[in-house]
């Protein structure tokens, strides 16, 4: 929450930035034109500290009115603009009455110009929390908040990019729920909703380095973009991924089903990407792992041609047994 208020804070900044950059041009102009006017007849000296004190008090509201400054910046212009008249007070060179005129002018032009900043500051951080508001919901799932394919495919494709750049290896995994279809037939639809949410937790909870990608591609298959890693860890994770899933504890929802509890099926994919490789060539193969995981049975996970059975129940020791994919057998069962 802090680091989404301090982008906001620093968007908002960035935006009166421009603006007062977009005004700063024709104002310096009126300022130099306006001192011109009232000190260039200033021939005699008698006039100079009058002139000098409105100059001051107009430079001011020229400042207030053109600029969004903050409170500090505003009472620094007050004490600039109101001392020089104070100074010549001072000295006996203008009259009192005309130094309490432009005092009195120059609080209500530093007033009147906090009010004005604050609807303006208020106004862009309003207009830049609803754009952000609008970019997250175009590009996250909103049952489970991960990101949806549009916001996959924007940060997958940076990611792969930087592999490419640096010569890194770039691992895919994809999870899908099985037998989902007889969760929602089952338990019915919301059920199954909290079911997805508590899956999407899950995988958050075991993929948690800032350049971990995780999406919802479908109603019950999951994406994550692992940029950077190697053969082994993409395959760790995998199998902590099945086995935080299986730690759910949810019961199946079909009597044939051969585990106790939900499980996902797992295809990895790695690759070290070369100027001509494309993301897409990628998804496609781990798309493939994925069938394979299902038509092995499910519940285990397909890499490189192997099929890695996970073992059951979960309060025994993590068991992984590796089955050649060729005698994998069983047809998955359509969800």
């Amino acid at each position: 929450m802090a680091d989404y208020e301090s982008r906001i804070e620093q968007q908002v900044k960035d935006k009166i930035k421009v603006l007062n950059k977009q005004r700063a041009g024709l104002y310096i102009a009126f300022i130099i034109f306006i001192g011109l006017l009232m000190f260039l007849p200033a021939a005699e000296a008698e006039g100079l500290p009058v002139r000098l004190s409105v100059y001051c008090s107009a430079i001011l509201m020229l400042c207030g009115a053109a600029f969004v400054i903050s409170f500090r910046d505003l009472l620094l212009l007050l004490i600039t603009a109101t001392g020089i008249p104070a100074v010549l007070l001072g000295l006996g060179q203008i009259r009192f009455e005309l130094f309490l005129i432009l005092l009195l002018t120059n609080a209500g032009t530093v007033f009147t110009a906090s009010i004005t900043g604050k609807a303006i500051t208020r106004s862009f951080t309003n207009e830049t929390e609803e754009i952000n508001h609008l970019k997250t919901e175009a590009t996250t799932d909103a049952l489970t908040r991960l990101l949806n394919r549009n916001g996959l495919e924007r940060a997958a494709g940076t990611a792969w990019a930087f592999c490419m750049r640096d010569k890194k290896k770039a691992g895919v995994i994809l999870a899908d729920i099985d037998y989902f279809k007889s969760y929602n037939d089952t338990l019915g639809h919301p059920e199954g909703d909290h079911i997805l949410r508590q899956v999407a937790d899950s995988i958050k909870s075991c993929f948690r380095r800032e350049t971990d990608i995780i999406g919802r591609i479908g109603g019950d298959e999951f994406l994550i973009f692992l940029p950077d890693v190697d053969d082994d860890r993409v395959l760790e994770m995998a199998q902590s991924l099945s086995s935080s899933i299986i730690n759910l504890k949810v019961k199946t929802a079909l009597e044939n089903n051969p585990g106790d509890f939900l499980s996902v099926s797992i295809g990895v994919a790695t690759s070290t990407p070369q100027p001509d490789d494309l993301l897409v060539d990628l998804y496609k193969t781990v798309d493939k792992a994925l069938y394979r995981a299902k038509r092995a049975g499910r519940n285990c996970i397909s890499f490189h041609d192997k099929m890695i059975q996970i073992g059951v129940p979960v309060e025994e020791s993590f068991h992984v047994g590796i089955l050649s994919a060729s005698t994998a057998s069983g047809e998955a069962e359509n969800q």
